[in-house]
């Protein structure tokens, strides 16, 4: 009996012990065997290196194809122009001649030369240097670009030795505007341009140029200079009708109507002319100064013709007169197309307006006014210059001047003018008859 009680306390003691070494071995750490001695910690296997992260791929960027280079098709060069031919220059003479300051002038263009020469024959092609006198600087009068040809192909002339070229011209159309127009005074000196006298020496267009086989080869001209020309006086014939004064009235009506100096137009629509009507007299005027009282007298490159309101005046009311006080002014401004037909626009060139206000038909009697009754004729002109006309230009060929007859040759006659048609047999009256 003691022998088993020892033997189950010894089992009981060695189980004891045993717990207590695995509670040990535990807490440090180890592994303890039950049936083997304490058995160390593995040591932890090394960490494999962290491998990189794959990387994120970009989007991928389409391949768009380069468009094809646009095909530049460049013009051939020109061929270059011959210099022009050395030679002696031709003797050629420009002369000018102007009997007014404002008016028609004549440009001449002379061979005094042995050897003809083509010519281009167009006055549109002149400069004009004007000097007032006392001046030191001259100012230079020309068409403006659309106005002058651009080549010298339009108005080609061969000028034979000893003969001559005429054109006659408004001087007014190159020196445009009021300043120019004032330097066209007495005393004012003139020297002309004809051709290209700003282009290049080297290059064509030409005023003068040999002729194609015709020898000896004349070097070409540019231009032509006249020598200078003093510019004469001119009176100024009064235009305005007496006005006469009335028996009770000891002091008369003194009305001066003038327009605007200078219109340049590009077309005849829509040309404005600005009428004034100034009372230069003591006492206030009443008159009907309306566009029906209106009328313009016109000289241009198709005759001289007499522009009037398409209708008569109507019936006087209050409302259609002006009261102009002393020393006052009033103005109206109409279209110059509303009177004129379209005859007056058919070519460019120079319009030389004159304003007339006529009131005999437009008296303000009638409704116990007192007014003016009369005609006044303006004294001053507006210059209209036209760019434009109504009609193709015409591309006249140039002619020469006419040779003088010799001495002694009988003058030709003129020729008879046309006879009369026969009258008419005469026609018996008809007498309206009434049915009654």
């Amino acid at each position: 009996m003691i022998r088993r009680a020892g033997s189950a306390g010894t089992t009981a003691l060695a189980l004891l012990v045993l717990s207590c070494a695995l509670a040990a071995g535990e807490a440090a750490g180890q592994v303890v065997n039950p049936h083997h001695s304490v058995v160390p910690p593995r040591a932890p296997a090394p960490a494999s290196p962290a491998l990189p992260a794959p990387a994120t791929a970009a989007p991928a960027t389409p391949i768009v194809a380069a468009p094809p280079k646009p095909v530049v098709h460049r013009p051939r060069p020109a061929p270059k122009e011959p210099p022009p031919p050395v030679g002696p220059l031709p003797d050629v003479k420009l002369t000018l001649e102007a009997p007014t300051p404002k008016g028609s002038w004549t440009m001449r263009v002379t061979n005094t030369g042995t050897i003809p020469v083509r010519l281009v024959a167009d006055a549109r092609l002149l400069t004009l240097d004007v000097t007032v006198r006392g001046g030191s600087k001259a100012l230079r009068c020309e068409l403006p670009a659309d106005m002058r040809p651009s080549d010298d192909t339009e108005r080609p002339l061969v000028l034979p030795p000893g003969r001559s070229y005429v054109e006659h011209f408004e001087p007014r159309l190159f020196c445009f505007g009021p300043r120019l127009f004032d330097a066209l005074a007495q005393g004012s000196i003139v020297v002309g341009h004809l051709g290209w006298p700003n282009g290049n020496r080297a290059h064509s267009p030409y005023e003068v140029a040999s002729i194609p086989g015709v020898e000896p080869e004349l070097a070409p001209l540019k231009e032509l200079i006249s020598p200078p020309i003093g510019l004469p006086d001119e009176s100024s014939p009064a235009m305005t009708d007496p006005i006469p004064a009335r028996p009770e009235d000891p002091d008369p009506v003194k009305l001066d109507l003038y327009g605007v100096p200078a219109i340049d137009a590009q077309s005849s629509t829509g040309i404005n002319i600005n009428v004034s009507l100034h009372n230069a007299g003591k006492r206030a005027v009443v008159t009907r100064f309306r566009p029906e009282t209106l009328r313009f007298n016109v000289t241009g490159p198709s005759g001289v013709t007499d522009c009037r309101w398409v209708l008569n005046p109507v019936a006087p009311m209050p409302e259609f007169f002006t009261t102009i006080p002393p020393g006052g002014t009033t103005d109206l401004g109409v279209l110059l197309d509303a009177y004129c037909s379209d005859r007056v626009f058919h070519h460019p060139g120079l319009l030389v307006v004159r304003p007339e206000l006529d009131t005999h038909a437009a008296s303000g009697a009638d409704i116990g006014l007192r007014t003016f009754d009369g005609r006044v004729v303006s004294t001053r002109v507006t210059v209209v210059r036209l760019h434009q006309g109504l009609k193709p230009p015409k591309l006249e060929h140039p002619q020469l001047e006419p040779l003088p007859a010799p001495p002694g040759a009988p003058v030709p006659e003129a020729p008879a003018a046309p006879s009369a048609p026969p009258a008419p047999p005469p026609t018996l009256p008809i007498r309206s008859q009434h049915r009654h």
